[in-house]
């Protein structure tokens, strides 16, 4: 086997590896958007063979629905099967209804973990790791005798740490490892555990009687923390209504709280056509014709309405809500604050595409509402990259997602520092 890393050894976000079988099959490892200071590369719309040219890829595997991973995939040639698990295929299809005027219309192949995959002479085996994106996966690939291990984004601070730790142990020994490296360069404090944020979120609430909370819809760790941190210091809790749909679309037994009474979605004044306005017929005039009907009308005049918002509550929030957070401070407020509960990138004015959060969060100052992080990696320290390399023992290894991939090389003497499109042996 051969592995390519076409993007990545120096970039966190937007990569993208090339695996090479023995007999020439080839598969690629994420496609998704940058997170670079940078200006989008051309490699990110235009790949030789994956989305324009003669195909010579056998299929893409997609580790997680975070964009920086799964975010391009429309531009992939459609006949090219993307493989995803099949949850995050449903976090998918809801984010990107959200976020994108258009259907995905590409090929899907859905995988359930564990269950081999066969495409010519590779077997690719897919294994839930732990992360902060929902049902993340780590892929086993083996081709005549040889194993190499993609460990795609990971931590083992979250929920699913156990499971990521166990699943490693039934992989056992490979010939290659590709690591991230995320936090190796990072200036953000070592990650807590979920719990441990969950205790700090407690403290919080228990201060204040409503709180807002900036977080990714995908996060469901997150989501899990700040619903039993509500439940346990009486606070109502109001979700999202991108977040709702997604607890409706994966059906989880350990994600029902749209079954709890204590538990609301709010609809934005821009999405309700109970309140039709010239914001909500510009709004729909971007979105497929069937979103409302999907979506919305669900939870539209059937749960939560404006004058019920006050008391004590905790509310998953936007940053197209700014109005919406407005309206309900207008009508009832009593000390109110927000928690950013996401990477302090994503507001970083030296950063491109922050301009949306940068000002959600002056209008909240505006407001006068006073802004608290509260946030934990959803990647690996270097205590758990070292437990990795334990467990796994890799005859080599390589990093990716790393803004600086010779950092691993001041730990491990198996690791091989290689620069974007060089090709290594295994």
């Amino acid at each position: 086997m051969k592995v390519k890393i076409i993007k990545g050894t120096h970039q966190i976000g937007g990569c993208i590896t090339e695996v090479t079988s023995d007999k020439g099959t080839k598969i690629i490892i994420d496609f998704g958007e940058e997170l670079t200071d940078e200006p989008k590369a051309t490699v990110d719309y235009e790949l030789e063979g994956l989305t324009h040219g003669k195909t010579k890829y056998k299929g893409v595997f997609i580790t997680h629905s975070h964009g920086d991973h799964i975010g391009l995939i429309s531009n992939i040639k459609k006949n090219i099967p993307i493989y995803i698990e099949e949850i995050s295929a449903k976090i998918f299809e809801v984010s990107n209804a959200f976020c994108s005027g258009k259907p995905f219309n590409g090929t899907l192949k859905k995988f359930k973990f564990e269950e081999k995959i066969y495409i010519d002479d590779l077997v690719i085996t897919p294994y839930r790791t732990d992360h902060s994106a929902y049902n993340s996966t780590m892929f086993l690939i083996e081709n005549n005798g040889k194993r190499v291990l993609h460990l795609g984004d990971y931590r083992s601070t979250g929920y699913s740490g156990k499971t990521f730790y166990d699943n490693l142990k039934k992989i056992g020994s490979v010939d290659l490892l590709i690591t991230e490296g995320t936090n190796l360069t990072s200036n953000d404090k070592i990650p807590t555990t979920e719990v441990a944020l969950k205790e700090q979120a407690k403290q919080i609430f228990k201060k204040y009687k409503q709180i807002f909370i900036l977080q990714a819809s995908t996060n469901l760790d997150r989501l899990r923390s700040f619903r039993e941190a509500a439940l346990e210091t009486g606070k109502k809790f109001v979700l999202d209504i991108s977040t709702a749909n997604i607890l409706k679309a994966i059906d989880d037994p350990n994600y029902q709280y749209l079954n709890d009474k204590d538990v609301t979605v709010w609809i934005p004044n821009a999405y309700s056509k109970s309140t039709y306005s010239k914001r909500v017929e510009s709004f729909y005039s971007h979105k497929d014709p069937k979103f409302y009907s999907q979506y919305i009308e669900p939870f539209d005049n059937t749960k939560l309405k404006k004058a019920q918002v006050h008391g004590e509550y905790v509310m998953l929030v936007k940053t197209s809500m700014a109005k919406d957070i407005e309206f309900n401070l207008k009508n009832y407020r009593d000390n109110a604050h927000l928690i950013y509960s996401m990477w302090t990138g994503y507001k970083d004015e030296k950063r491109p595409n922050t301009e949306k959060t940068r000002e959600f969060l002056n209008k909240m100052q505006e407001l006068n509402i006073n802004e608290e992080v509260l946030h934990t990696s959803g990647h690996a320290d270097l205590k758990t990259i070292k437990e990795v390399f334990e467990i796994i023992n890799p005859k080599k290894a390589i990093g990716i997602h790393t803004e600086d991939n010779t950092k691993l090389a001041e730990y491990f003497s198996n690791y091989v520092i290689v620069k974007d499109g060089e090709e290594i042996e295994v």
